[in-house]
């Protein structure tokens, strides 16, 4: 689930559900040049990151990714839980009106490029999201559910598990 916020970055609560349990996960920065070039030059970062697997919670270094990093969990574990903030994914959209902007968001945690992943956004000033990893315009063309809780319809693969956000910077 990714809710924006004020400064255009983004909360996320992320979970993992694994069919067999792992002592390890590998966490990178969102690979934002997946949904196209206008995101190209972001440099993503999540900090705050809080982490928990089975029941244990899990030191994530320095709390921060900004780049890949493997973390041993304490014990093996099917099941995780990720939060954090997302900064360095949203661009102002141009042109548009004054105010409204995009963001490119996948998940944190890596695995099997076929794991399937289901991406949620809430808030006030959600508009629309899109699949650009989708085949075709209409597939792209993602959204369901309704404002101020969409999803991306269906699932993803992971290795194409991306969504562009579209929403409304507040004002200041």
């Amino acid at each position: 689930m990714a809710s924006p916020l004020r400064d255009g970055s983004f909360d996320i609560a992320e979970m993992v559900y694994l069919s067999a349990p792992v002592s390890s996960v590998r966490l990178g920065p969102p690979e934002v040049t997946m949904a196209g070039d206008r995101f190209a030059k972001l440099r993503p970062v999540a900090s705050q990151v809080q982490m928990s697997a089975g029941d244990q919670p899990v030191v994530v270094p320095k709390g921060r990714v900004g780049n890949r990093v493997d973390v041993a969990l304490v014990e093996p574990a099917k099941q995780m839980e990720l939060r954090y903030n997302l900064s360095g994914v949203t661009v102002r959209s141009i042109p548009s009106r004054a105010g409204r902007a995009v963001a490119a968001i996948t998940p944190l945690a890596s695995g099997s490029p076929n794991l399937r992943v289901v991406m949620m956004v809430s808030g006030d000033t959600v508009l629309n999201i899109e699949c650009p990893m989708r085949r075709g315009i209409s597939e792209q063309a993602c959204v369901a559910g309704r404002v101020p809780h969409l999803r991306a319809r269906g699932e993803l693969p992971l290795s194409r598990a991306v969504i562009v956000v579209q929403f409304n910077l507040p004002r200041t």
